[in-house]
């Protein structure tokens, strides 16, 4: 594995990079944000920030729906998804000029900015910049949160359209690959607190069934985060597994959000999501 600037210099602060989960805004993750900075043993800089992305950037997701490649699922990674490679470089680059080109970077990625995350490390966004150069160099570890790593074959639809395939077909976004060639080591977090069924009176449970179902082509005894089956959220070694079941505070189940990820305020992109009510726990919350 090559030498990084931390390995020769010993331990420093490291910058968080948060990736968005989809129509998710960078007020959403305030309180995860202000929760790292306040753990000494992390050491996280003030500069740790959100890739800022408004709501209406996903917009421009439609401008495939009319294509081809849309209807065949082959979608491309680097031609749809080049406005949230703009943001993470956006991001990037502010957090370099803040701390020095020598500062640690970890990118935490909720849903689906997981996999976009890896997409990035692994060369797929066909970024040659220097802020791209530098990542590559410093980054040395991707957290992923209620990620969808793979979309199964007998999935119903492929909701990616082909994105998701692209990168788990591409060697470079490989856990194996990143951490040999590049020095980032992958930990996959989903929780199992919440069991997806379609003959229940239980309303978490039935919106899980509907969410895993068509994920997996099958249901099941399948569990998860409400939103996506623990099933397709673990990458193979040498990505960490991290199953988390309940929060250690409340002992309330851990779901895929705090927030309503919609579009429902695009006359303000960067206006908070709506809030679910605070005895909803995820990943971000405190005890978890």
């Amino acid at each position: 594995m090559p030498a990084k600037t931390s390995d020769v210099k010993g331990a420093k602060k490291t910058a968080v990079l948060i990736c968005p989960a989809q129509f998710c805004v960078p007020a959403d993750y305030e309180d995860l944000l202000t929760c790292l900075k306040k753990m000494p043993e992390l050491s996280v800089t003030s500069s740790s920030r959100v890739a800022p992305l408004p709501r209406t950037e996903w917009i421009k997701v439609a401008r495939q729906l009319p294509t081809k490649s849309f209807f065949d699922a082959t979608l491309s990674v680097s031609s749809t998804l080049s406005w949230y490679f703009d943001a993470i470089e956006c991001a990037l680059s502010e957090i370099f000029a803040s701390e020095g080109s020598d500062v640690n970077v970890c990118i935490i990625g909720h849903s689906i900015g997981g996999w976009v995350a890896r997409a990035y490390l692994g060369g797929l966004s066909g970024s040659s910049s220097a802020v791209y150069r530098l990542a590559q160099e410093q980054c040395t570890s991707l957290i992923t949160l209620g990620t969808p790593q793979i979309s199964p074959s007998d999935a119903l639809v492929d909701q990616t359209r082909g994105l998701l395939q692209e990168v788990e077909r591409s060697e470079a976004c490989s856990p194996q690959s990143l951490l040999e060639e590049k020095g980032i080591e992958i930990t996959c977090v989903c929780s199992s607190s919440l069991e997806g069924k379609f003959l229940t009176t239980n309303f978490e449970q039935l919106i899980a069934a509907s969410s895993y179902f068509p994920l997996l082509g099958k249901l099941g005894n399948t569990v998860g985060d409400g939103i996506v089956p623990i099933d397709l959220a673990f990458l193979d070694e040498p990505a960490r597994r991290v199953n988390v079941q309940k929060c250690s505070v409340t002992d309330s189940p851990i779901r895929h959000a705090h927030v309503l990820p919609t579009p429902w305020n695009l006359y303000d992109g960067y206006a908070p999501s709506i809030k679910l009510p605070d005895e909803f726990k995820w990943y971000g919350s405190e005890g978890v």
